[in-house]
């Protein structure tokens, strides 16, 4: 019989893929702060000091997300037994927060003072310039966790957006999406920037920073989403939990598979929880024996899981709340 615990191999680019993102993003993230409080200080231009509180804020976020990253690799313990894949859903949810918290806040914040106490803009010239720097720096930030995140898509047979959407790696999704965020305010700011600069209006540069900070809220609460949906225990989609199905059905001895589920556990991690109806001729080796082929089976076709659990039972019974649940032990794998 195989042993209780299989090392774990995922189909990602594993966690150096993620590190090399999370801190590519961090060092962006401090380079284009000072070099935003140096401009907005000269220029006092209004987007750019919501694009220097949000870069502020992305430090922060970068932060948060290499601490999870770090922690979700820790092997498992006594205390948890199947690792800590979800310091890195929990850590990534308190990086949303701080996209909302801060950037969102900082922009609304410097949009009213604008309004109410609008100041003469300096130097547009040293303005251009540090957003030119930002903006290619958000670029490269952008194409490092791009990287990552095409590739797992192609293997997957999932669009990108797909997969920002229904990923298991919130720490690259958020440096993914936090850099577009940053790309896409770094150019509202040089346009804010550039028809302040002609027209002399500084309505312009209020309207860039509006608009920067609902770049900022639609992306953080597109992260909020996702972070909250690993971190309250979600499941695989339909359609893969009905080819695991399919998959487990085929083996030999296998009569039914009234029920299956998979849930996320960590990056890349998922545990599989079934009932299998064998067929009444096999005897207590053999049905063993299946169970063994068919956890082997779906870890073939799905590397990243992490457990399997088949139940052997006789018929068809409710997953909960029902008094006729069958309570014999189950075969782990």
């Amino acid at each position: 019989m195989e042993p209780l615990v299989k090392p774990h191999v995922t189909i990602d680019d594993g966690p150096s893929a993620s590190r090399r993102s999370v801190v590519v993003g961090l060092c962006v993230a401090i380079a284009q702060t000072v070099a935003l409080a140096v401009a907005a200080g000269i220029t006092a231009s209004v987007a750019m000091k919501s694009q220097t509180v949000t870069n502020l804020a992305d430090v922060a976020v970068g932060a948060f997300l290499l601490l999870g990253v770090l922690r979700s690799d820790l092997p498992p313990d006594a205390d948890h037994p199947l690792g800590y894949g979800r310091e890195r859903f929990f850590w990534s949810f308190v990086a949303a927060a701080g996209i909302f918290v801060g950037g969102v806040g900082a922009a609304a914040a410097e949009t009213v003072q604008a309004v109410l106490h609008p100041e003469p803009t300096g130097s547009y010239l040293i303005g251009y310039g540090v957003l030119a720097v930002v903006i290619c720096l958000d670029v490269a930030a952008l194409v490092s966790a791009g990287r990552p995140l095409t590739r797992r898509a192609r293997e997957r047979h999932m669009t990108l957006a797909r997969l920002l959407w229904r990923g298991t790696d919130p720490a690259v999704t958020t440096v993914f999406l936090s850099s577009a965020a940053g790309l896409a305010g770094g150019v509202i700011a040089m346009a804010g920037l550039a028809v302040r600069h002609i027209t002399d209006q500084p309505a312009a540069d209020v309207v860039a920073s509006a608009l920067i900070g609902l770049v900022l809220l639609a992306t953080s609460a597109m992260l909020l989403h996702t972070s909250r949906e690993l971190l309250t225990g979600r499941g695989v989609s339909l359609a893969v939990t009905e080819r695991m199905r399919l998959l487990v059905s085929k083996q030999a001895g296998v009569v039914g598979v009234p029920d299956i589920f998979a849930i996320v556990v960590g990056p890349a991690s998922l545990i599989v929880d079934g009932d299998v109806i064998f067929d009444d001729a096999l005897d207590v080796p053999r049905v063993e024996q299946a169970i063994v082929d068919a956890a082997a089976a779906l870890r073939s076709s799905w590397p990243e899981i992490l457990f399997v659990y088949l139940n052997p039972v006789s018929a068809h019974r409710p997953r909960r709340g029902s008094a006729n649940i069958d309570r014999r032990p189950s075969r782990r794998q």
